[in-house]
């Protein structure tokens, strides 16, 4: 018998000056086994769609592809600028992004090289088979028929090449691969300059599920419920490594399909954009909460290079919406993986293309940057 889908995993984000802990939490949990094991299954289960690949290394592909990404990921996060978006900034991003950028991805347009953003609310999310969760996160067997949601709440990012990779790569060059819908699986060519985004779901997949619920049976046998996913990642981070993708310079944006990386993409990007100077409007304003002396003695020990003061973005109070605004999209949003943001938004902002270097417009030598203006 098939269950129905559980509502989506719930999100309840840390408070701002919490960031430089969560980090903490994450580069602990990616220099354990445990972080290891899970991204080789998550790679075995099909999840992953950037693969690196050492010929002439005598170890499973899905091993070595694991202890890449899981160290390059530490490095991103170990060097990141750290960046909280409000739930009215999540909102106006999600209302902005309801068209796709129409500049070419900018290697400037990030506020930092690197960066780790948690979202207020979620950016979007999916819902997949109790099965290929399970694949994905443990060797577990499913026991049961029902569907879980998902949403993305986090994306760290980089400058990336190729051959931007520091960790140990044995004795083989590293090759890397790139699997998209519709265009299978591709090489990435070394010249290839762009942006690495990682996107985080919260732990505690099915933590909206009947504790007692028998999702399905571990590799000895011992049936695996609801209750017990959540003491096995005891001790694991707020946040879940789900996917990655790449964002390469000079590309233009496409309509995306929902529920997609190309569409969390966009939200990104957009929040990017709405961070920026636009001329003269001024979407967003920012407050600096630095990180206390003993947590920046923690941080130096974990090998930190970034900065530990978190960037508290929030939307400019001569766009704020009203407070009752917001409270009416938070009674609608119950069981949805991304906000209802529509009474604070009802007429998104709008693009409008503009050219930055008018004088060499007519020999088609000029740059052109999104203009976000207030609908």
């Amino acid at each position: 018998m098939t269950q129905p889908t559980a509502a989506p995993t719930r999100w309840n984000p840390p408070d701002p000056k919490q960031l430089p802990e969560l980090r903490a939490e994450l580069l602990d949990h990616y220099g354990s086994t445990a972080a290891l094991l899970s991204m080789r299954e998550a790679l075995r289960a099909g999840r992953g769609v950037i693969i690196p690949e050492v010929p002439g290394i005598n170890a499973p592909p899905a091993d070595v592809a694991a202890e890449i990404l899981i160290g390059s990921e530490r490095h991103r996060l170990a060097d990141a600028q750290l960046y909280y978006a409000t739930a009215d900034m999540t909102a106006l991003a999600l209302a902005a992004a309801a068209t796709p950028p129409r500049e070419k991805a900018s290697l400037s347009r990030p506020p930092s090289e690197s960066g780790l953003i948690v979202f207020g609310e979620p950016i979007g999310g999916y819902v997949e088979d109790v099965g290929a969760a399970l694949a994905s996160t443990m060797a577990a067997r499913p026991g049961v028929e029902a569907k879980v949601t998902t949403p993305i709440v986090a994306v760290s990012w980089s400058r990336w090449t190729p051959d931007a990779v520091r960790v140990d790569q044995g004795t083989g060059d590293v090759r890397w691969f790139w699997k998209r819908p519709g265009h299978g699986v591709t090489g990435i060519p070394r010249a290839f300059r762009g942006m690495w985004l990682t996107f985080y779901s919260p732990s505690g997949l099915f933590s909206n599920l009947d504790p007692d619920t028998v999702l399905g049976t571990l590799p000895d046998g011992t049936p695996l419920t609801a209750g017990l996913t959540s003491t096995i990642r005891t001790g694991a981070p707020a946040l879940n490594w789900d996917n990655e993708t790449i964002l390469a310079e000079g590309i233009g944006f496409e309509a995306a399909r929902p529920d997609t990386t190309d569409m969390w993409t966009h939200v990104l990007y957009t929040a990017w954009q709405l961070m920026a100077d636009q001329g003269r409007t001024r979407w967003t304003e920012t407050q600096e909460i630095p990180r206390p002396r003993a947590g920046a003695k923690r941080d130096a020990r974990q090998g930190v290079t970034g900065s530990s003061t978190v960037h508290v973005v929030n939307v400019h109070t001569a766009h704020r919406p009203p407070r009752q605004r917001a409270a009416e999209d938070a009674a609608g949003s119950t069981g949805r993986r991304e906000p209802q943001w529509s009474c604070r938004w009802p007429v998104g902002p709008h693009r409008r293309d503009h050219c930055m270097n008018p004088a060499l417009h007519a020999e088609g030598n000029c740059r052109h940057e999104d203009r976000l203006i207030p609908g």
